[in-house]
């Protein structure tokens, strides 16, 4: 009988040991791969064409100057089983030029890591580019004219120096200086700079010195279209810094100065409407530099105005649409301007 029973007893061990060896024969190995297989951004305001991409395990993710880095959807494809933080379709916000991590994990726990860096490609110039700028003023016979001298970079297609010869002064040459974003952070000539302060991407204040020192400051206000509203300039040349001249400006759907006001008082607004065509200054600079340069009617619009306080413009064109000359009459001058272009 025990001889029966130990028989058994090792049948049923063979058989436990046989099923075991067959479970192990049967598990599935868990997958150990952790890989990011395709990889894209979603920028709002931002056609897919416009981004290009280096994959890798360091990503690379290149954008036009101006894209908004917050709120960008990733969609992300990686291996089967495997889970990434962030998630693909959670929206992030990125810094230019700064990594940010993506982990993978795999189904067996392997992790791998990859980095994001999204970099905000330098603003570049486009349209015809202006050469001469020239204003001519007939007092009844006595003739002053200034004239502006514009030279281009060639990388950027944004002017770099301009050089200004008014009537019995000498010839003043000021060079703008870009960082490696192309926006200009200082204009400079012979014993005179201007610095720029920048936030969010506007110029929100500029510092102008002579000699060293601290001439004027200009504070600037803008709409929600990014246009210059307001600037006030304080003098610090007397024992208190005053606040010596305030400009305001209203602009039209695109973004012509139809009202322009300038003085403390404010009494004088000019008016002005304007044709189709285009503006000659209107892509010479990058656009923060160019919200503050409207100075004016006379200054960085879309268009050209065609009336000042209903007195009538009138122009000429290039096959470009961009003004060669244009003239008007005030009761103290006859006034005639002239521009020329380098080829393109």
């Amino acid at each position: 009988m025990k001889r029966t029973y130990s028989f058994i007893l090792s049948l049923f061990v063979v058989a436990m040991t046989t099923i075991s060896c067959s479970n192990d024969d049967d598990t599935i190995p868990q997958s150990s791969l952790a890989e990011i297989t395709n990889f894209t951004l979603d920028f709002t305001g931002l056609e897919a064409d416009a981004v290009a991409y280096d994959l890798g395990t360091a990503i690379s993710v290149s954008v036009p100057y101006g894209t908004s880095l917050t709120g960008v959807i990733p969609a992300i494809t990686i291996s089967e089983n495997a889970s990434i933080s962030p998630a693909s379709g959670d929206a992030i916000s990125f810094e230019d030029g700064v990594a940010k991590t993506f982990t993978v994990t795999a189904e067996d726990g392997a992790a791998k890591q990859y980095t994001v860096t999204v970099n905000i490609r330098p603003e570049v110039g486009s349209g015809s580019k202006i050469k001469t700028y020239s204003k001519t003023l007939d007092l009844s016979g006595f003739v002053l004219e200034d004239t502006w001298t514009y030279e281009y970079d060639d990388d950027s297609g944004f002017v770099n120096k301009l050089s200004v010869s008014e009537a019995f002064l000498n010839t003043v040459t000021y060079t703008l200086v870009y960082d490696d974003k192309n926006q200009v952070i200082e204009k400079t000539a012979e014993g005179q700079r201007t610095v720029y302060t920048y936030e969010d991407g506007k110029i929100m204040k500029a510092e102008e010195f002579e000699d060293q020192e601290l001439k004027y400051t200009f504070e600037y206000t803008y709409n929600e279209n990014d246009l210059m509203v307001r600037e006030e300039r304080t003098n610090h040349q007397g024992d208190e810094p005053v606040l010596d001249d305030l400009q305001t400006y209203l602009y039209d759907a695109n973004g012509n100065v139809i009202k322009y006001n300038n003085g403390t008082a404010q009494i004088n607004p000019v008016e002005a409407t304007y044709d189709t065509k285009n503006n000659p200054f209107k892509s010479i600079y990058p656009k923060a530099y160019a919200a503050i340069s409207v100075s004016g009617i006379d200054g960085v619009n879309t268009n050209n105005p065609i009336t000042r306080d209903e007195t009538e413009v009138s122009y000429a064109y290039n096959s470009d649409d961009y003004p060669l000359e244009s003239s008007y009459s005030t009761p103290e001058a006859d006034i005639t301007n002239t521009f020329t272009y380098y080829a393109e």
